[in-house]
């Protein structure tokens, strides 16, 4: 019973349908094949309106990433120009550096073209008396032939230091040897004999106080400098044209000035400022002028290897006054050297070239600021420092027409008047701690114009100076 209940469940057991009912193929009419064909013509077309609206995005987004970096480059364009337009301000403003009234640079052709010398006549020099006593006594036994005597034999002497032994042995100096020595230490080309010549003299002219005293005949002076200076080209009147190193016309003419000479002429010059107490080879007022052309040579950039000997033959010139001379003589030799030189940077040159650190020195670099500065406003009439430093704080240094080459050359030109003074005063220290201060904070340090930046940055070193002082 169970078995057949089993089988009943089973579906291999169950009964086969009498009829089998066939599916019936479905019929494909036009309409459906129309409407299939509709359908994907719509789904075309849907594609393609989403690839046009996303291209659409696309170029939308790039038209607006090239009108950012077209505005961008537009913008950066108006800076690049305004850029260009300021350097080119600038630029012109360097280029017209005349319009300031000042040049960039110092230095001055202070030599043109040398003139033919004229040395001085020497009498009988074979004649002397010192070449007769040689004959007579054990020098000639040195010589094979008398015939050698006279200037090569003199020579030979001066050349092995014997001439200014023998000079100073005998106590005397003739003139002829005086002058032909002084013909070679000026005009000779041979450099050993100029500069024996020019040892001669310094050891005839030696100011020690154990040294002996020579009888002189004959001695040079301010004429025989002159004269010389003259002939190596010196030109009285300064030229205003700046000369620069770089500039090809200057050294292109052979005779051009200086010789070699100038080194001598320099040494003996000094040693006539040192021997006023033995020897009077020059007077006060020749002494005066001659100050007056070493400032001169300090702007010749041809002589800076001799910038040492040129201080030294400066100093001696200043102690060559007496005490009772001096404020005179001083007074006199700033008002020289400030009607030479032209007023620009060659007068600072000229105020920087007197580097004495004693009292003397000091008087004369602040008494030639002071005539430079009063020579820049010589229609004010400024000679007292307090109404020069309320006029210097009256210039508005914003104002774009403001000199600042003539304020910079003030400003130094102050500041060493001021420093060397021995009285200045607590409204004068006032006044000029006002004037560098406003130099210090009125001028930008973006400002290009000439000098601009040289004004702030000395004033702002003097500034600290003083307070710290």
């Amino acid at each position: 019973m169970a078995e057949e209940f089993d089988n009943l469940l089973n579906p291999e057991f169950d009964e086969q349908p009498l009829f089998t009912t066939k599916k019936r193929k479905k019929l494909i009419g036009l309409d459906d094949l129309f409407n299939d064909h509709k359908k994907k013509q719509d789904k075309t077309k849907k594609g393609k309106s989403k690839a046009v609206k996303t291209r659409n995005v696309c170029e939308s987004d790039d038209d607006d990433d090239a009108n950012e970096t077209a505005s961008k480059l537009t913008e950066a364009l108006q800076n690049f120009k305004k850029t260009i337009s300021e350097v080119d301000e600038d630029i012109g403003a360097l280029n017209d550096i005349g319009r300031e009234g000042i040049s960039s640079n110092w230095g001055l052709q202070v030599f043109g073209t040398q003139r033919s010398p004229s040395p001085l006549a020497v009498p009988h020099l074979e004649g002397c008396s010192l070449l007769q006593n040689s004959m007579n006594n054990v020098l000639d036994a040195l010589l094979d032939d008398s015939s050698q005597m006279g200037e090569t034999f003199l020579e030979g002497l001066l050349l092995n230091g014997w001439l200014s032994k023998l000079v100073i042995t005998r106590g005397h100096l003739e003139e002829s040897i005086g002058k032909w020595t002084v013909n070679l230490l000026l005009y000779s080309s041979e450099e050993s004999l100029m500069a024996s010549a020019c040892d001669f003299w310094c050891a005839i002219f030696c100011n020690e106080a154990d040294a002996p005293v020579v009888k002189v005949e004959w001695l040079p002076g301010f004429v025989e400098l002159n004269r010389a200076l003259d002939s190596f080209g010196f030109q009285m009147h300064l030229p205003k044209k700046i000369s620069s190193p770089a500039d090809p016309t200057l050294d292109s003419s052979n005779h051009r000035g200086p010789p070699t000479n100038i080194r001598t002429w320099i040494k003996l010059a000094n040693a006539c400022f040192q021997v006023r107490r033995r020897y009077l080879a020059l007077s006060k007022q020749e002494a005066e002028e001659l100050i007056g052309m070493l400032i001169c040579l300090f702007l010749e950039r041809k002589l800076l290897g001799l910038t040492g000997a040129l201080h030294d033959c400066l100093l001696s010139a200043i102690y060559f006054f007496e005490e009772k001379e001096w404020s005179s003589s001083c007074e006199k030799v700033a008002k020289s050297i400030a009607d030479r030189i032209p007023r620009d940077l060659n007068c600072l040159r000229a105020v920087d070239s007197i580097l004495g650190v004693d009292t003397r020195s000091k008087q004369l670099r602040s008494v030639v600021a002071s005539q430079f500065l009063a020579s820049f406003y010589t229609e004010l009439q400024v000679t007292d420092a307090k109404d020069l430093l309320k006029f210097l704080l009256s210039n508005n240094l914003k104002d774009k027409n403001c000199n600042f080459s003539k304020i910079y050359l003030c400003l130094v030109l102050t500041e060493n008047w001021l420093l060397f003074r021995t009285e200045t005063g607590p409204l004068v220290n006032e006044l000029w701690r006002s004037f560098i201060h406003k130099c210090s904070i009125q001028i930008s340090n973006t400002n290009y114009r000439p000098f601009a930046q040289e004004i702030r940055n000395r004033a702002s070193y003097l500034l600290h100076s003083t307070v710290r002082g």
